[in-house]
């Protein structure tokens, strides 16, 4: 234990002899067989790696009573085999029967039947080194035709009766080799096997003999350990030197096996058949493979899965250094029953905590316990999603996070029978009006392996009191500082190829606007202000008057298009010219969660048919209104957040930022200390000025909604803008903007083929798109 909290406490992997998971029933039952089963008897202890049969094995092995059912002392002869430390071995059968003769030796010493059954042993080997020989007749003298005879045998007998086989043929002198000399050597192929055949069932009556005369009426009990971590043809050895034993009383081998392994064994092993299927369509190997552990195994014991609470307190006990008591929760709730991937991601995370506090750029403070805790387990549970966060887009975490809280969330009120509580999405769950669908680029991750316990870690419950333990609302930069620490405990990969990239960030997470009129525009007394405010009067004008429009339903990108979206673009479409900042299809260091910038409307324009293209949907540039109505939602407010600007919830020239910033930066979950829209849609003012689909005119709201119309109550049914004109439409301000440009209802524009570092763009689709 700590003798000082400056010190780091790293959780060693041998198997412990301590029952920190409750294994104690299972011990106590496995001993009592083994004391009192009828024998012989093979117990097989299955479970996967690091489920912790070791442990359970060597605690079975510590309590195998010394007293009989009858009370009568006991002694059993006990040999523990670590099958992984003979691997290397050619014949890892023999060094398993050896260990199992040194176990017999013990209790009855160097006797003459122990001596034999080793020389038997031996005489296999003998047997085996002089087998697969080549014989080159001419090097031995032998007169025969030109050049050399080459005689390969797949037994070779004794060297001896080798040496008076040559002899013989140097006697012949014949040409070739025929007749009864042809017929002795298959002869003396045939006596080998049949030797060898004999050899071990007399080895197998020999070593009955040996424990009925020195074990008997005890037992040898004899565990075979870490078969999983051999070859699986080195496995099947060990096995198959087994069936030695099956039919010798007071013999008990206890087994510990990984389904996995042996199943790869037994297919090698039956590889002929491998292909082949019985009547009703069953794998023939696996069929052989069952049958074939039902003729060794007669008692199968699956590891049991751990009860949540024994794993609560085994990996609470696995250090008293936890900075927050959630912390071991993270890992007992989240990464299942596996003892050994357990310690190795607490080392991990007890790492990364000491890291950070020796780091310079002030990590003690940035990094929180429980968030890190969450980040090194969801790199245990699911690797895959794991590398996409720390090399593409970490804030699809916080993303992922609001997804699984919201579904969650919704599946209480299914059970509570609430109303409203279903929903048409074809993604399921928790996609009410204005809600976010996961990201498109993690939806290939929902269904695969991990995905469950990267739900349990995201939807852990929390003390109220509890802080900084959850994604939600963590801005982007932050959320890096856990994936650039988690960093240092990564074993090295080749990084994805491009094509791999381009499938898993192609497509932009879009957010449901439902249909619906709003206010567009501003007022009169919000022009006034504008103006007050430092806004050219010119332009303010553009922006009157303030009208209802009516909008069918439609999905806008929660966040602009980021340069690594739009790096998969780049990556497909042949002769497009890359943005200028760009090293060909390679966005700026650093910057692949930046909106693009330097794009023209043509440049978006043609991302959004690609995009269509790969979709099966029909991706576009939001019309102004359907990029104003996003933006502020229905009440016309003059910022998506409200009525009054906040520096704190915009990247604009208040903030002093000076560039661009990952999207979502401003975002949080708390809405007063979001910079989102009404719909939860990101960067909508400030950051990067966005095209919209439409042509630009100056008079387009006087021409479509004339004032005495507007004041008439008449309602504007989707507008597209005029059918031509020379610059289309820029909406939201931009990171070099002051505030008054990144008011929701203030119009910009630009020639559709000029390109600039504070214009980018998002896009838009229909339901039916």
């Amino acid at each position: 234990m700590p003798a000082s909290d400056s010190q780091t406490y790293i959780v060693n992997d041998q198997p412990t002899e301590r029952d920190a998971l409750d294994f104690t029933p299972y011990v106590e039952t496995l001993a009592d067989i083994i004391q009192t089963g009828n024998t012989p008897l093979t117990i097989g202890v299955f479970g996967g790696w690091g489920s912790g049969k070791t442990s359970l094995m060597k605690m079975v092995q510590n309590g195998i009573p010394n007293k009989d059912y009858k009370g009568l002392p006991t002694d059993f002869t006990v040999a523990w085999f670590d099958a992984w430390k003979y691997d290397k071995e050619e014949t890892l059968w023999r060094a398993f029967l050896l260990n199992v003769l040194f176990a017999v030796e013990l209790k009855s010493g160097e006797t003459d039947e122990l001596k034999t059954l080793k020389t038997m042993l031996y005489r296999g080997l003998e047997f085996e080194k002089t087998g697969g020989v080549t014989i080159d007749l001419a090097k031995l003298g032998a007169k025969v035709a030109e050049g050399a005879i080459q005689i390969g045998l797949s037994f070779i007998p004794p060297l001896a009766t080798l040496a008076d086989m040559v002899k013989e043929l140097q006697k012949s002198g014949k040409g070739s080799i025929e007749g009864g000399f042809e017929s002795a050597i298959q002869r003396e192929r045939t006596k080998i096997y049949v030797e060898q055949v004999r050899s071990l069932e007399q080895f197998q009556e020999k070593f009955a003999t040996l424990i009925k005369s020195y074990i008997s009426p005890n037992r040898l009990v004899v565990f075979v350990d870490d078969l999983d971590r051999c070859l699986p043809e080195k496995a099947i050895q060990v096995l198959e030197a087994i069936k030695l034993f099956l039919d010798v009383q007071d013999c008990v081998f206890i087994l510990g096996i990984d389904q996995d392994v042996i199943a790869r064994g037994i297919e090698m092993k039956y590889k002929d058949v491998k292909d082949k299927k019985d009547a009703e369509g069953k794998p023939q190997f696996t069929i052989e493979g069952i049958k074939y552990l039902e003729k060794i195994i007669q008692l199968p014991f699956q590891i049991p899965p751990v009860i949540q609470d024994d794993m609560g307190k085994f990996v609470e006990g696995l250090s008293n250094d936890w900075a927050h008591e959630d912390c071991h929760k993270v890992f007992a709730e989240g990464l299942g029953d596996n003892p050994r991937n357990i310690k190795r991601m607490v080392n991990t995370f007890l790492m990364l905590s000491k890291l950070a506090e020796k780091r310079k750029e002030k990590l003690k403070e940035a990094v929180k316990p429980i968030r890190l805790a969450k980040v090194v387990a969801i790199q245990a549970a699911h690797p895959d999603l794991f590398n996409l966060l720390l090399k593409e887009e970490p804030r699809y975490l916080r993303e992922l996070e609001e997804y699984y809280l919201a579904e969650t969330s919704q599946e209480r009120q299914m059970e509570k029978g609430e109303a409203g509580a279903e929903s048409s999405s074809p993604l399921g769950r928790g996609q009410g009006e204005g809600k976010t669908e996961p990201p498109p680029a993690l939806v290939p991750f929902l269904s695969q392996r991990g995905s469950a316990a990267v739900r349990r870690i995201l939807t852990m419950k929390h003390k109220p009191e509890t802080q900084d333990a959850t994604f939600a609302g963590l801005p982007t930069d932050e959320l890096k500082v856990y994936f650039t620490l988690t960093r240092s405990a990564e074993a090295p990969q080749a990084a994805p190829p491009p094509a791999e990239v381009a499938r898993l960030v192609f497509e932009p997470q879009m957010i449901r606007i439902p249909a619906g009129t709003f206010l567009m525009g501003s007022t009169q007394e919000q022009a006034a202000q504008a103006i007050k405010d430092g806004a050219d009067k010119n332009w303010v004008v553009w922006e009157q008057p303030q009208h209802t429009v009516e909008l069918s339903e439609y999905s806008i990108g929660k966040y602009p298009i980021t340069n690594r979206e739009y790096q998969a673009f780049l990556r497909e479409v042949k002769g497009q010219t890359p943005p200028r900042g760009w090293d060909g299809d390679q966005f700026p260091a650093e910057k692949g969660g930046h909106p693009v910038v330097n794009v023209s409307w043509d440049d978006a324009n043609a991302y959004c048919k690609w995009l269509s293209e790969k979709t099966k949907k029909n991706y576009r540039l939001p019309t102004e209104a359907e990029w104003e109505k996003a933006a502020r939602g229905e009440d016309g407010r003059v910022y998506p957040w409200g009525k009054v600007f906040d520096p704190k919830k915009a990247n604009t020239a208040e903030t002093g930022i000076g560039d661009t910033t990952d999207v979502g930066k401003f975002s949080n979950s708390d809405p007063a200390l979001s910079g989102d829209s009404p719909y939860g849609c990101a960067d909508m003012a400030g950051n990067v000025w966005e095209w919209c689909g439409d042509w630009f005119s100056e008079k387009e709201y006087q021409r479509s909604s004339p004032v005495d119309q507007a004041r008439a109550g008449n309602i504007v049914k989707d507008p597209q803008g005029p059918e031509k004109g020379k610059s289309r439409c820029l909406r939201g301000g931009s990171w070099g903007s002051s505030e008054v440009s990144a008011r929701v209802a203030l119009r910009n524009y630009r020639h559709p083929i000029s390109r600039s570092y504070y214009v980018g763009f998002r896009v838009a689709v229909l339901p039916s798109g």
